[in-house]
């Protein structure tokens, strides 16, 4: 173990942590800033993105041991906040760059980064910067991210009020065909938004943790599922399988268009006879920590 002084979000913040352990990490599970999300934990999303000593960093792929002591560390939390919202946080409201909102306190801070940098980019910039610093989103199709990061560029260069930025309520009172922001944008722009992996953090003590195990083939006939390995593992709760599943054990929905011949209830929660594509969940094992679950599985 080590023992290092940060300043994260400007307050001097004492740790003990793992050499080996990420920052991402320490800033989720020790100092509970779980506004920095994990999604590939392996750098290739950004969703981690902070800034260490003014630079921009990928949490979940920096090792502790290579933050210097003293290091500046600035998380979401430390850019703004619901009621005090930054003129970037402000942008993306307003521009509708927040759908499902897990990519977005990554992106807040390299938008940060960037206009720092360079107050005056071009889209291309944005586009560029945004591919080299590994900022991925699966939903907005990226134009409304960069129309956000230019309007908050404008305002931060003071060519643009941050008013302007606010959604003005039309004189009918409707909201229909406008760009009323989403009731969840505040929380997703500053990172308060809990998602799975955040409420995990925040549940008392004694709850289980969950991992899948889940397909590595493409297509396979299952003739069994033998739990007995994961069972023996110390720690280890229970290994839910199909034949636990209560009901019919089937997912509906995925099919629903004209043409589609079944009845839509064709597959299953947990697989039980077939693995129709690769990354099918097939059993759950719940255990006491979160490593212990997934070693079992």
């Amino acid at each position: 173990m080590e023992k290092k002084g940060l300043r994260v979000n400007g307050v001097l913040r004492t740790v003990i942590h793992d050499p080996d352990a990420s920052l991402a990490t320490v800033l989720r599970h020790q100092l509970m800033l779980t506004g920095t999300k994990v999604s590939c934990d392996t750098g290739q999303c950004g969703a981690c993105s902070v800034l260490v000593n003014g630079k921009l960093t990928l949490a979940c792929a920096t090792k502790m041991s290579r933050v210097p002591d003293d290091a500046a560390i600035v998380t979401i939390e430390g850019i703004g906040q619901p009621g005090a919202l930054h003129p970037i946080q402000q942008a993306i409201i307003a521009n509708g760059a927040t759908q499902c909102g897990f990519c977005t306190p990554g992106f807040v801070v390299s938008t940060q980064a960037l206009l720092e940098k360079n107050p005056s980019p071009t889209r291309e910039d944005v586009r560029t910067w945004f591919t080299q610093h590994h900022n991925a989103c699966r939903c907005t199709g990226y134009k409304q991210i960069v129309d956000a990061t230019m309007d908050a560029a404008a305002v931060l260069r003071g060519d643009m009020q941050a008013e302007d930025l606010d959604f003005q309520m039309p004189a009918n009172g409707s909201i229909l065909g406008t760009n009323y922001p989403r009731p969840t944008a505040i929380a997703k722009v500053t990172g308060t938004l809990d998602y799975g992996q955040d409420i995990g953090l925040k549940m008392p003590a004694g709850t289980l943790h969950l991992a899948l195990v889940q397909a590595k083939v493409s297509h396979a006939n299952i003739l069994g599922v033998d739990t007995s390995e994961a069972e023996k593992v110390p720690g280890v709760a229970k290994v839910i399988t199909a034949k636990d599943v209560k009901g019919k054990n089937r997912i509906t929905g995925l099919i629903t268009f004209p043409t589609n011949k079944g009845d839509g209830w064709d597959r299953p929660i947990l697989c039980d006879s077939k693995v129709f594509q690769y990354g099918d969940a097939i059993a759950i094992v719940a255990a006491d920590t979160p490593e212990i679950a997934r070693a079992a599985a």
